[in-house]
């Protein structure tokens, strides 16, 4: 029997570096949050809130021309 390969681990993004990759500022990211047009976002640690990398790229997809 063939050991099964480990599934990749979604990769956690901050909510910095998500800025970072739309070019959002934090007022416009917290708008878009508000109305819930952001990717899920995921509770690290208490008051830590990142999103998963998978969840952006689709994000991503669904937002661009």
């Amino acid at each position: 029997m063939e050991p099964q390969a480990a599934a990749p681990l979604d990769r956690i993004i901050s909510r910095t570096e998500f800025r970072e990759l739309t070019g959002l500022s934090r007022t416009s990211e917290w708008r878009l949050a508000k109305d819930g047009k952001t990717p899920s976002p995921v509770i690290i640690e208490g008051r830590i809130i990142g999103y998963r990398k998978s969840s952006y790229q689709t994000w991503l997809e669904d937002h661009t021309a």
